[in-house]
């Protein structure tokens, strides 16, 4: 990510070139003592990430970090401050992150590897939460899922871009019944109703039909439980115990999480 640093001390411009040198996806391109030059660079060049001092003279970084968002409302924006009072108050100020001073590499690593995860977030419209209950979001908005045709999704959202069987579907979402037949068609007419949300939504692209079953592209959207498989400790610190409660057949993926994240405390 395109990132500039903004402090008034030199010397702070100094340590943090130094410490972030060679950190993943941190391309430090411009260190500016003054706010209004990091506002005309802004302007000029594409920034991604900030890194701004709220401590200023002239224009302090909250007042800074406006002005960025005003040319480049997608910047990711970190203040950078030795008072941690500003915390009280950090979700006014509209930052991403803080850092509190002195920071060491540990902290700017620390910190590019949650920035990454939100980026991703940033990238995609699609959000698909699974701890808790099963909720699927854009831009912020639940899409008008419920009933089976809701379930169908959490069940084929979790197989990650793997195929799983009609029957398995059906057999899943209505244990009550027995397949095969005509009994089947409760299941197509519930599939379809999925697929007609997802295409006014714009993502009917996102359930892929194959010969047996179904899968889904994963590249659609950005899932907890994915980030969560992959080892985000955010994902981890966000799960409380509970996995699409509201189906049963949830259960036996929670055994597992539970048992692994047990596996993770035991290891610290």
């Amino acid at each position: 990510m395109r990132t500039i640093v903004v402090d008034d001390e030199r010397i702070m411009l100094r340590q943090f070139g130094r410490l972030s040198r060679d950190i993943a996806d941190l391309n430090l391109v411009g260190s500016f003592e003054c706010a209004s030059d990091a506002v005309r660079y802004a302007m000029e060049y594409p920034v991604e990430l900030a890194f701004i001092d709220i401590v200023m003279p002239v224009l302090n970084g909250v007042e800074l970090a406006r002005e960025l968002r005003k040319i480049r409302p997608e910047m990711v924006i970190v203040f950078v401050t030795a008072y941690d009072s500003f915390i009280r108050d950090f979700n006014q100020i509209g930052g991403d992150y803080y850092i509190l001073k002195p920071f060491t590499r540990e902290t700017l690593e620390m910190t590019m590897s949650k920035i990454r995860y939100l980026s991703r977030r940033l990238r995609k419209e699609v959000y698909i939460q699974t701890f808790g209950r099963f909720v699927v979001l854009k831009n912020g908005k639940p899409l008008p899922l419920r009933g089976k045709t809701k379930e169908i999704l959490a069940l084929i959202v979790i197989k990650r871009g793997r195929e799983i069987s009609n029957e398995e579907i059906y057999n899943t979402v209505w244990e009550e019944r027995a397949g095969g037949g005509d009994r089947m068609n409760v299941y197509y007419n519930a599939l379809h109703r999925l697929r007609r949300v997802l295409k006014n939504a714009g993502y009917g692209n996102m359930l892929i039909a194959t010969q047996r079953g179904q899968m889904v592209d994963v590249d659609c959207f950005t899932c907890d439980y994915y980030e969560w498989l992959d080892g985000n400790a955010d994902m981890s610190e966000k799960f409380t115990g509970e996995f699409l409660s509201e189906y049963s057949w949830s259960e036996a993926y929670l055994a597992d999480i539970l048992r692994h994240e047990d596996d993770l405390e035991h290891a610290l």
